[in-house]
C-alpha cells in the first residue's frame, strides 16, 4: 500500500498533496490563491488540509498545464467549462427525474379517480 494512499484518507497536508501529485508546494500555494474552487481547510495551527476533490483538481491542473501546455489562465477556463458542463448535466438529470415523478403522480391520480 502506498504511504499516502488517497483512497483511505479524507484530508491531506500540503506535503502529501505535493508527493502524490508531483507538484511543488509553493506552486500548490500559488494555485490556491488563483483558483476559487481550490479551497483547503486551514487548521488553527495553520496547516492546509486538502480534500480529495482538491487533490483531484490539482492533478487535473497539473495535466492541463504540464502535459497539455495550457497557461494557468487557460487551465482555469477549462476547469470552469468542465464545472459548468457538470452542472448542466446535473440539471438535465434532475429535470428528467422530476418529469418522471410528475408522470407517475398523474398516472396514480388517474388510477384513483377510476376506482
Amino acid at each position: 500500500m502506498m504511504e499516502h494512499d488517497p483512497k483511505n484518507k479524507d484530508y491531506f497536508k500540503i506535503g502529501e498533496v505535493s508527493n502524490i501529485s508531483g507538484v511543488k508546494e509553493y506552486i500548490i500555494r500559488y494555485w490556491v490563491t488563483e483558483l476559487t474552487n481550490l479551497k483547503p481547510v486551514i487548521t488553527p495551527t495553520g496547516y492546509r488540509l486538502f480534500k480529495k476533490k482538491d487533490l483531484e483538481t490539482i492533478l487535473v491542473l497539473k495535466k492541463l498545464i504540464y502535459e497539455d501546455g495550457l497557461t494557468l489562465s487557460g487551465a482555469k477556463r477549462r476547469l470552469s467549462d468542465k464545472s459548468q458542463d457538470s452542472e448542466s448535466n446535473d440539471q438535465k438529470r434532475l429535470k428528467k427525474n422530476f418529469e418522471m415523478i410528475k408522470q407517475q403522480l398523474l398516472d396514480l391520480r388517474k388510477m384513483l379517480r377510476e376506482t
